[in-house]
């Protein structure tokens, strides 16, 4: 990744101006022009990737999205019609497997590398058969944790190790399996028992996280006691114990930011290696070399420079954290010249604009 926090900078702040300036119509090209620097900062063999999306198409999806969820807005807050405001919110998940499949699709056929596009020839029906099961694992633990709530911590666990870790693994086999590279096919091929392994090893440190969670709210607990703060204060009036009650709470926010970090780099870290080290591209394989130590501290520092510079630090933080993720992503291939071009192809940007507008990650 050869991508450099001082040009970065510069793209994101003219970007967040433009934008602000032009109430969010900018936006779209804004993504654009952010993306395609990262993509074509990204190296592989010698070679860039590019990212080929058009902003007006981008808009255009934006737009639809911004005024599906003002109707919501507009028939839940302003006219009270809670009946249509949950008929607009149960279309909107009937439509989240379309949408999903959508978003997956326009960002591979707009992304390119040597010249040759990536696609996407999953069909709609399978996202609605996974969501469908989903549901149904999700309506089975609420009953039974309605009927017996003592199971319901004993069911939560036994879905996390072994529920999930199916589910998940059924998801990135209709991703991964559907994606072409030119006329060159994806794989992925985990077994049943390596994806629960893995689930395991994110539930221990799914254990860490809280226990240092926990450990940190002892800690903040008995300091207030001690110090006796309390949980208003008058700012014509500083005592000692406001101040106190202060750095405790900038205490707490900072550790849990930096808590935050360690687990989602931690967790990044074992689903990208998993997925790179069962991942093969026309035969060729993937490797993933990420280390979760490293990569959990990169995050955690990444959070707490943010929460600091006010988000100052957003960039070199961003190229900070890509540059070791893609520094320890490897590609086993012997003969880029046997790939060929299936030409681009036109899609639908709504998907991916109502997953970013909502704020839902896909993790493709």
């Amino acid at each position: 990744f050869r991508g450099d926090a001082k040009e970065y900078f510069k793209i994101w702040i003219v970007n967040i101006a433009l934008t602000l300036l032009t109430l969010g119509i900018y936006s779209a090209w804004a993504k654009v022009r952010s993306n395609r620097y990262l993509y074509r900062s990204t190296y592989l063999h010698n070679a860039n990737f590019e990212y080929n999306a058009e902003p007006k198409r981008i808009l255009y999806g934006r737009i639809i999205v911004v005024l599906f969820y003002g109707l919501f807005l507009f028939f839940s807050d302003f006219l009270g019609m809670f009946s249509v405001a949950a008929t607009i919110f149960l279309l909107f998940l009937l439509l989240m497997p379309w949408l999903m499949r959508q978003a997956i699709s326009f960002k591979l056929k707009n992304t390119s590398y040597r010249n040759i596009p990536f696609r996407f020839s999953a069909k709609r029906r399978y996202f609605y058969i996974l969501t469908l099961f989903t549901v149904m694992v999700i309506v089975a633990y609420i009953i039974v944790a309605v009927i017996v709530p003592q199971l319901a911590p004993l069911i939560a666990l036994v879905l996390f190790l072994f529920a999930l870790p199916l589910l998940y693994r059924s998801y990135k086999r209709l991703i991964i399996n559907n994606a072409w590279y030119g006329n060159a096919p994806f794989a992925f091929s985990a077994t049943r028992r390596e994806m629960i392994g893995l689930f395991f090893r994110i539930a221990l440190w799914n254990i860490f996280i809280s226990l240092l969670l926990a450990l940190t709210a002892l800690l903040i607990t008995k300091a207030a006691t001690v110090i006796g703060v309390t949980d208003s204060f008058d700012i014509r009036s500083f005592t000692k114990k406001d101040y106190g009650s202060i750095v405790l709470t900038l205490f707490g926010t900072v550790v849990y930011l930096f808590n935050l970090g360690l687990y989602k780099g931690a967790i990044d870290a074992l689903l990208s290696n998993f997925t790179r080290n069962h991942t093969t591209l026309n035969s060729a394989k993937f490797k993933g070399t990420l280390h979760p130590l490293k990569l959990a501290w990169i995050s955690a520092s990444n959070a707490i420079l943010l929460l600091f510079s006010l988000g100052l630090l957003y960039p070199w933080t961003r190229v900070r954290y890509l540059k070791y993720k893609m520094e320890n992503s490897f590609f086993a291939c012997s003969n880029y010249d046997d790939f060929i071009s299936s030409g681009f192809e036109k899609s639908n940007p709504l998907g991916e604009e109502a997953l970013d507008f909502f704020d839902i990650d896909i993790g493709f």
